[in-house]
């Protein structure tokens, strides 16, 4: 009797799995066919019908998982998939919707991608039929690093040849992105697995794990046959044995800095993995965001050159860097690397000195990293005299050409602010600079490029209308640049481009030339070349792509968006302003000093900037102007004095004029001298007193005495 109810539930189960199976399989179809209405309408730009079978597909209840293997199940679908969402992220009705689609395919893949069940079944079934050999090797490659713990404890456990050649063959397929966690496994491995280990690595071929090998070359206590192992794994990676552990950090760490393809795994659902070996002897990885990994890793190895020499400067440069702009990029993301560490960024930019900060703005000037320039400037104006700035490669002299207004104005204001007593290539360049920084206010400049007259003039009274100062246009960009004619920076680039080719041609361009080498640029075009152009360069430093058909609003959106990535935002009418203060206060220290920098090249902006910028700012330019040997500032300040104004204004500047009469002698125009006397005849009080000291100190041989004694 009980076999018969066995057999009735077993088949009422067998029934059930069968109808369970037939339904998920209808369902998927379903997905699968509403995704392919959804692909289809996007690449034939049909807004309507694609955002219907988007929402069918968010609606409908198929897991993450599911819905990532249907896109997957075909090579082409999946191309497809990415062509449609690439398109759909620039349509506004079908962005969210785009968007949601692929979180959920992203979601699917790292959670089947994290699956230790799954990954470790598939290390089993690598000993099983041809089929499923083949499908645990797929599983196996997509899961990529994070199969190597698995692997590990397999290669462990097992005393199995075949297994251990298996093992073997699969970490090697996985190529690069097994080095850094088989890196940190390899110290705490046994003897056989180090060997075995250190062959895989030398296969795999990728020369950032020779840190590791170096360290147990140099392990006094290593056994023979991982030493052998290691030496003729260093030979096919063609490192020498001797090198110096450090310098080979070092070399690592900068190869994570610049984010070299070579040593970066590829990141799955935003993140990639810090590896670390715990107590329980096993790799452990902590999810890092896939923005920061570089800078994470470099911190790492800059760490541990600087564990073998503490005096290696180069190392404390990368680390520097790195730790700056992972600061920046986080964005509030959590760092489970690098996050508790003792003191802030800036700290450690300023603690090394300032020949660390130099390095790192010379990094930052070579990459074109406008942020970090300006954050290794911050370090040296609170750490570096004249004679560090000014010895070496003098990085903070190139950072006044770099192509950024803040930049140039922070590398003038920095230097200007040592008072520099010997001559140096660059310095006619420090005055001018702090001159631009007092006149400029808080003008922004563009510059257009684009073949139609008509579109350019629509976009020109765009940019007139928010706040752009248009200072050249032309067909070419070297045409628009040239038009610009001389002005502080050109703070955007807006391209109308014919084609996606047109606008990658002209982007180029852009980025090729001196001066607009780090200018943001925003490429327009029309029609089917958008999605093809925001393929091609939408998303890259300093450069954002729309459809030209786009809203203003929206054009504007991309601009401010891009402006804040690139170099921080516009220079708004705050900053200038600080940097006009700055400015001034720095060209009165030059006028007061002994310093090899020329005040006088600035007289003719103080003197504008005399009746233009506000009262505090004016007792400021009328010290300066009191201390250069010009007529026309002297004379500048007996006018701005003769103005009517506010008593105690008066009184300063009739006072500075006496100041600079006494200095440099008697320069004032006749009718100035005639309306002096006047003032101090018709005066009273304080007023008259300061106008009496002026005219003493001009020395009139014509002031009657009795014009002044009752």
């Amino acid at each position: 009797m009980s076999n018969i109810v066995n057999r009735f539930i077993f088949s009422l189960t067998t029934f059930s799995i069968v109808v369970f199976s037939s339904v998920v399989s209808a369902q998927n179809a379903d997905v699968e066919s509403k995704l392919e209405d959804f692909i289809h309408y996007c690449l034939i730009a049909n807004v309507d019908q694609a955002s219907g079978a988007a929402v069918w597909i968010i609606n409908d209840e198929i897991s993450d998982e599911d819905f990532y293997k249907i896109v997957t199940e075909t090579k082409e679908r999946r191309e497809r998939f990415d062509r449609a969402i690439g398109w759909a992220m620039y349509v506004s009705d079908l962005e969210p919707l785009s968007a949601n689609l692929e979180n959920r395919f992203e979601t699917g893949r790292t959670n089947i991608i994290r699956n230790t069940a799954r990954i470790q079944e598939s290390i089993d079934l690598l000993q099983g039929t041809t089929r499923q050999r083949i499908l645990a090797e797929k599983r196996l490659k997509e899961a990529g690093e994070y199969a190597v713990p698995a692997l590990l404890k397999t290669l462990h456990n097992s005393t199995d040849t075949q297994t251990l050649r298996t093992v073997r063959e699969m970490l090697v397929s996985i190529q690069r992105d097994v080095v850094l966690p088989l890196s940190v496994a390899l110290p705490h491995l046994d003897s056989n697995s180090k060997v075995l280990v250190v062959k895989v690595l030398g296969e795999i071929g990728y020369k950032h794990a020779a840190p590791s090998l170096i360290e147990r070359l140099n392990d006094a206590e290593e056994s023979p046959a991982v030493l052998d192992a290691v030496k003729k794994t260093l030979a096919q990676l063609e490192i020498a044995e001797d090198v110096d552990p450090s310098v080979l950090n070092t070399v690592v760490a900068n190869q994570f800095f610049e984010e070299r393809t070579s040593v970066m795994p590829q990141p799955i659902g935003g993140a990639n993995l810090f590896w670390k070996w715990d107590s329980q002897q096993q790799l452990v990885p902590l999810d890092v965001p896939q923005e920061v990994f570089g800078d994470v890793m470099a911190m790492y190895y800059a760490s541990q050159a600087l564990g073998l020499n503490p005096e290696n400067e180069s190392a404390m440069s990368v680390f520097v860097a790195a730790n700056l702009r992972r600061d920046r990029d986080l964005a509030g993301q959590n760092d489970l690397v690098y996050g508790n560490l003792p003191y802030s960024p800036e700290f450690y930019a300023t603690v090394f000195g300032p020949k660390v900060a130099q390095l790192v703005l010379d990094v930052a000037l070579a990459r074109s990293d406008t942020a970090l320039a300006l954050e290794a400037i911050s370090a040296l104006s609170e750490t570096a005299g004249a004679e560090s700035l000014l010895s070496g490669e003098k990085p903070l002299i190139k950072a006044m050409f770099y192509p950024d207004r803040r930049v140039q104005y922070e590398a003038a204001l920095t230097l200007a602010s040592t008072l520099p007593t010997s001559s140096f290539s660059g310095s006619y360049r420090v005055v001018p600079l702090l001159a631009s920084a007092v006149r400029s206010g808080g003008d922004a400049f563009a510059i257009i490029v684009g073949e139609d007259p008509e579109q350019c003039l629509e976009l020109a009274a765009f940019l007139d209308s928010n706040g752009w100062i248009v200072a050249g246009q032309g067909s070419t960009a070297t045409e628009a640049i040239q038009a610009s004619g001389v002005v502080p920076g050109i703070d955007l680039a807006v391209v109308i481009s014919r084609n996606s080719d047109h606008g990658v041609l002209i982007a180029q361009e852009i980025g090729s030339s001196s001066e607009t080498a780090v200018t943001p640029t925003f490429v327009l075009t029309s029609g089917g070349d958008a999605q093809v152009l925001a393929n091609a360069i939408g998303g890259r430093d300093m450069i954002e792509t729309a459809d030209v058909a786009v809203s203003d609003s929206a054009k504007l959106s991309i601009i401010e968006d891009l402006l804040g990535k690139a170099s921080g935002g516009r220079l708004s009418y705050e900053e200038q302003l600080a940097f006009s203060t700055r400015a001034l206060e720095i060209l009165r220290d030059i006028a007061l000093a002994n310093t090899v920098l020329q005040v006088d090249d600035a007289t003719g902006t103080l003197i504008e900037a005399l009746t233009t910028s506000d009262s505090e700012s004016q007792i400021v330019i009328a010290q300066t102007l009191a201390m250069i040997d010009d007529e026309n500032a002297q004379q500048a300040l007996i006018a701005a004095a003769l103005e009517d104004g506010e008593l105690e204004h008066r009184i300063m500047l009739l006072d500075e004029a006496a100041s600079s009469v006494r200095r440099w002698g008697n320069n004032a125009q006749d009718w100035q001298m005639e309306m002096v006397i006047d003032l101090a005849e018709n005066a009273n009080g304080y007023l008259a007193d300061a106008a009496a000291r002026l005219n003493g100190a001009l020395d009139q041989p014509n002031t009657s005495i009795m014009t002044f004694i009752p």
